[in-house]
């Protein structure tokens, strides 16, 4: 499973996806929302940072990791922006939807080294986890905290930044032509 830095880094490349080259560096806001929500599936590991990492193997890769809750959260996004009148509502909500929707396919492909394996993608309609066949990211380690601590979580990190960090200048790149 990618990293939170991972995660956020793709929230990055959606905003810098969403956004004419011109105002790349004038909606600060709208980057971290676009970052928090493509991190925010994985608020069900939060009790790992109380103490409680028992809990937090319970509850993670579940509920926020569907496409039900995708669908529930892009229907909130939508609602709170036509509340606040932004003319943009409807662009913006399809625009978390897939920094979400980026968090549910990141983790897909990704090396999964907890049971279950995979996301629930389709629950509570379809019991089973879905994986791609092709992993593309190593997984991290999370059983305890030592092994988050870990030389192989910090070259998983490394890895991340190398690789999204590239396909990010080759979007600035490209934005900016």
């Amino acid at each position: 499973m990618p990293s939170p830095l991972g995660h956020s880094l793709v929230g990055v490349i959606v905003y810098t996806l969403s956004t004419n080259g011109r105002d790349l560096l004038k909606s600060w806001k709208w980057l971290v929302v676009c970052v928090l929500f493509a991190t925010l599936a994985d608020v069900d590991f939060v009790p790992a940072l109380f103490g409680r990492l028992n809990i937090a193997k319970r509850l993670h890769r579940h509920l926020t990791h569907t496409l039900l809750f995708v669908a529930g959260t892009w229907a909130v996004a939508y609602g709170v922006l036509r509340l606040l009148r932004n003319p943009c509502a409807g662009r913006y909500s399809v625009v978390l939807f897939f920094c979400w929707l980026s968090h549910l396919f990141l983790d897909m492909s990704g090396k999964d080294t907890r049971s279950p394996a995979g996301v629930p993608l389709l629950w509570p309609f379809v019991p089973q986890r879905f994986t791609l066949p092709i992993k593309f990211f190593p997984g991290l380690h999370s059983d305890t905290y030592a092994e988050m601590l870990s030389l192989h979580n910090f070259g998983v990190l490394a890895y991340e930044a190398i690789v999204f960090g590239a396909l990010f200048l080759v979007f600035i790149v490209l934005k900016l032509a």
